[in-house]
């Protein structure tokens, strides 16, 4: 009785979960943390008055911002043209960070939220491709190799604060983050770093990061035995093992004089820096890449955690308030179970009860006594709710119909834009992992 009535509960809760979600789907808070906020766009107009300004500042703001977020997300570079109106319909609000004017000049900075709805429509309608995933942040390591040996976590390097400054204003799907490290480790690693390949220090470093990955950008200027000199870029992947995984970028630019070796020209810096992120953010987006004309689907098993139990440590009769058990532990703090064929709501527990109860649940029947020993049971139904919430709430999902529910598991059919690739790594941001189960099914790692 209480495993058939479990998907009732379960679609119940589930429900009013996934309301309560997209109720908060349209708070401010929650645009801050999308792919459809943009961040510090600045503004400086000057009118016939402040008025005047102002609007056109606003307007201007949210043309440029548009065409931040397009750069963002897509990877075509043919030039988009909007009309104005069309532009103040995709914005959902607009923030002013902060402002200064006179009679007849404004200048301001906003942050911008897109309508993610309307944004993603206009998407399907141009037939555009898009992504809209974040990567888990990549730690970089600034390296450069001069002809006065290797200089790391140096404030007045210029390749460190290249690397720096474009990090701080990166507005890119991957998220970047400058390895800090620490004094003891920062010695070792200055030492060895000659060929860049200690396992242990790198493992240690991404672990000290608090990040999955070590991306380690070398610059290097070198001079042929010719004469001619160039100077050498290349940026390599560490996994947390400290294990080359890849390199992602190699380039190797002319240098006009000898004397460039000491004194490189800061707008090739510049250049190198942008070529290697552009580089590792238009390969993100690649293979992330949302293909609004392909509908796919997927069949997943979603395992529902076993059940606990216990015992009656004294007789429950028809009128009681409080049932007396052997113990508690595992159960939830607040929940249902199942004693024979009687479904009950606990609203409180302690070790040895369960208090405040509803009984006879689910049109259940209630004996009027039930003797010592008599088993009670609970199924932990918490996570399978939570997954059909998460999986409603993953870029590109148009439907995630339930198709079966039984006391070990659950199985959803879900339906997106896209291809699987781009499905299973959105969900691996959620944290949720998915393993292939036959050449139909994939179920969702226990660890979840």
């Amino acid at each position: 009785m209480f495993f058939k009535n479990l998907k009732i509960i379960s679609l119940v809760l589930t429900n009013i979960i996934f309301s309560y979600s997209v109720s908060l789907a349209s708070n401010n808070d929650d645009c801050r943390n999308s792919s459809y906020y943009v961040k510090n766009i600045k503004v400086d107009l000057t009118k016939k008055s402040i008025v005047e300004a102002r609007k056109l500042a606003e307007d201007k703001a949210k043309l440029f911002g548009l065409k931040t977020l397009l750069n963002k997300l897509t990877l075509r570079n043919k030039k988009i043209k909007f009309k104005n109106l069309e532009v103040l319909q995709l914005v959902d609000y607009l923030k002013i960070n902060s402002e200064a004017n006179s009679n007849t000049r404004y200048v301001a900075n906003f942050d911008i939220c897109f309508n993610r709805k309307l944004i993603i429509e206009y998407f399907h309608k141009n037939k555009i491709q898009y992504a809209e995933t974040y990567r888990k942040p990549i730690s970089i390591l600034p390296v450069f190799k001069g002809p006065r040996g290797v200089i790391i976590w140096d404030e007045k390097d210029p390749w460190y604060l290249k690397w720096k400054t474009a990090i701080k204003s990166s507005e890119g799907l991957v998220k970047f983050s400058l390895a800090k490290g620490n004094l003891k480790l920062s010695r070792r690693i200055r030492s060895n770093l000659i060929n860049v390949s200690n396992k242990d220090l790198i493992s240690k470093l991404i672990n000290l990061e608090k990040s999955e990955e070590l991306l380690v950008v070398i610059a290097e200027p070198v001079l042929k035995n010719d004469g001619k000199t160039f100077l050498s870029t290349y940026a390599k992947i560490y996994n947390k093992n400290g294990i080359l995984e890849n390199t992602l970028y190699r380039n190797k630019t002319p240098l006009k004089t000898t004397t460039s070796l000491y004194n490189i020209d800061q707008t090739l810096l510049n250049q190198e820096v942008l070529n290697i992120k552009n580089s590792i953010e238009k390969n993100w987006k690649k293979d992330n890449l949302i293909n609004s004309s392909i509908i796919n689907e997927v069949e997943l098993i979603i395992p529902i955690s076993s059940y606990k139990s216990t015992r009656l440590e004294a007789p429950f009769l028809f009128n009681d308030k409080i049932i007396k058990v052997k113990s508690t532990d595992g159960f939830l703090d607040e929940g249902v179970i199942e004693i024979e064929k009687e479904v009950i709501f606990y609203k409180k527990k302690n070790s040895k009860n369960f208090e405040h109860l509803k009984r006879g649940l689910l049109k259940s029947n209630s004996k009027i006594e039930y003797n010592v020993n008599t088993i009670l049971i609970q199924k932990d139904i918490t996570l399978w709710p939570f997954v059909l919430n998460t999986l409603k709430s993953l870029p590109f999902v148009k439907e995630v119909k339930v198709i079966s529910i039984s006391t070990l598991k659950g199985m959803v059919v879900v339906r997106f834009i896209g291809n699987k690739k781009t499905f299973f790594q959105a969900a691996k941001e959620k944290k949720m992992i998915f393993k292939d189960f036959n050449s139909q099914q994939y179920i969702l790692n226990s660890k979840f």
